[in-house]
């Protein structure tokens, strides 16, 4: 799907974005994304979200390079004090989040309908035949992060924020965005500066820092970034003139080799 040039962009230049509304098919574009934008409009509260306007999801994946077959990992389950349970992932970014620094966060898992979702699957092989690895990473298995991210605003004057509101790494090797719809927003400008410009805001570094800054207004506007190479940053979100609310909804997936511990 991309030329030998561009897959070197992401290699040599730590980021690369894409139009993937235009290179899938309708297969892919139709019912599939109407029904993962569905499962977006139907996100639950961030529970670490402190009236930022954080929605969110999270599962994970195992990805078998030898054979590029993909298998979701169960959920944890916890049960409530009425009787009900819910289902959560443990996600952690050690150092690379100083908003919730070494500390483990639960997050709501996924719908069975997202794990079943086509154009979700197309995106998993698609961010994955972007990536390049060592001979001994493609003989174990690797863990993909799937987020599922609403910013929304139900105020005209408010804002919301994702979290670290400032340059950052996330700690995986690769991680890919790919917008999913936007709506009545203002803002949510994405910047790819250097490695070290992480911890500060856009305006705080020398502009030679910066490598690119750009807006994902299209479904499937979409960039991927290596870690090690570039930090990144999005925008608060606000909501246009003449509306009531605004909201952004993104698509994260990252991948991770798993490694023996002993």
């Amino acid at each position: 799907m991309q030329s030998s040039l561009l897959t070197s962009k992401l290699q040599h230049c730590g980021y690369e974005r894409y139009s993937l509304g235009s290179m899938l098919g309708t297969a892919f574009t139709g019912e599939p994304l109407h029904d993962l934008t569905t499962q977006f409009e139907q996100l639950p509260v961030d529970p670490y979200s402190k009236n930022e306007g954080r929605y969110r999801r999270y599962g994970r994946g195992v990805l078998l390079p030898w054979n590029n077959r993909f298998y979701w990992m169960p959920d944890a389950v916890a049960d409530m004090p009425d009787g009900s349970s819910v289902s959560f992932n443990d996600y952690q970014q050690g150092r690379h989040n100083p908003e919730f620094a070494g500390v483990v966060r639960h997050m709501p898992g996924l719908t069975e309908a997202i794990k079943r979702n086509s154009l979700l699957t197309e995106l998993i092989r698609f961010d994955f035949a972007r990536t390049t690895w060592e001979e001994a990473e493609l003989c174990r298995p690797l863990q993909v992060g799937v987020h599922l991210l609403k910013l929304s605003v139900d105020d005209p004057g408010g804002r919301a924020v994702a979290s670290p509101d400032m340059l950052h790494q996330d700690g995986e090797p690769y991680t890919f965005a790919h917008l999913i719809y936007r709506r009545d927003a203002e803002g949510g400008e994405n910047v790819i500066a250097t490695p070290a410009s992480a911890g500060s805001t856009p305006d705080d570094i020398a502009t030679e820092n910066i490598l690119d800054r750009f807006v994902l207004r299209r479904p499937l506007d979409s960039y991927g970034v290596k870690d090690d190479l570039v930090s990144h940053y999005v925008a608060p979100i606000t909501v246009a003139a003449g509306a009531e609310s605004a909201e952004r909804a993104v698509l994260l997936i990252d991948f991770t080799p798993m490694t023996q511990r002993i």
